[in-house]
């Protein structure tokens, strides 16, 4: 069975607070911190690290993805990139979280050619990976969805990323939804050879990403098999990312029944 969690992202409109208690009201057992969430709330680590322990939830925490590339071909923004995703570990250690999710690095323009960029991004994860053990804190590099300029897409692309670094605290946290964009999600988990620290859920089609569990799109994850497979390879927190700007306390809700549903299935 996998620890039932949620991006606290999926109800950005609220308050961190108010977030959290709801996430808490609906019976998650954890949460993935958003960092956009937590700097527009103004609260210090301490404070968080307060509402963590009060709510009892197992947590951990997501980057800023907003402006920020770690392989872009700006220096001066690639270097506060890095700079932005230390803090971001600092961070981390100061309200006891054990891992960071980060996206790697994209290309800049559509001109940039990917392979270019490999020895950048190698390079740069190094970096952070030094900084990472300096604070004691886990690195989650998150396999990204087919889209103009991200290279770090397919499950191969992935390994190879991770074992280049190669630093017991460099893993990977696997979306799922991504995995939908690029292939065969079942597929895409049996070729992962490198360890998983995180899982997120949504459901998706071919063409959009992250839609709630109850979606009538064409195309969509078949969860009770995909699942199943999963469990093959990790036993730890699965985090909802399924979002609809109309309703998202509702999707909320619904996620976290299915969810629910989804981990009675395993255990048949």
């Amino acid at each position: 069975m996998f620890k039932i969690a949620t991006s606290t992202d999926v109800i950005r409109h609220l308050p961190f607070e108010e977030a959290l208690q709801l996430i808490r009201d609906t019976g998650f057992e954890g949460v993935e911190i958003w960092m956009g969430h937590v700097n527009q709330s103004g609260l210090s680590a301490r404070e968080i690290k307060k509402l963590m322990s009060r709510h009892r939830f197992d947590y951990q925490v997501h980057a800023d993805v907003r402006d920020v590339n770690l392989t872009s071909i700006n220096p001066g923004i690639r270097k506060e990139s890095i700079r932005q995703t230390k803090e971001t570990l600092e961070f981390c250690r100061d309200i006891g979280a054990e891992l960071l999710i980060l996206h790697p690095g994209r290309m800049s323009s559509s001109k940039d050619k990917p392979e270019d960029l490999w020895p950048v991004q190698i390079e740069t994860f190094k970096e952070i990976a030094d900084h990472a053990e300096k604070t004691g804190v886990k690195i989650g590099i998150e396999n990204m969805e087919k889209r103009p300029k991200e290279f770090i897409n397919t499950a191969a692309e992935m390994c190879r990323l991770i074992k280049a670094v190669d630093h017991p605290l460099i893993g990977m946290t696997l979306d799922l939804a991504h995995c939908h964009s690029v292939g065969d999600v079942e597929e895409y988990i049996r070729k992962i050879d490198v360890p998983v620290f995180n899982v997120h859920i949504s459901q998706a089609d071919h063409e959009k990403m992250h839609l709630p569990f109850n979606s009538s799109s064409r195309d969509l994850i078949n969860f009770e098999e995909v699942m199943h497979v999963l469990s093959s390879i990790y036993s730890g927190m699965i985090v909802n990312e399924s979002y609809d700007g109309k309703d998202p306390e509702a999707v909320l809700k619904e996620a976290f029944h299915a969810m629910k549903h989804l981990n009675s299935e395993i255990i048949k």
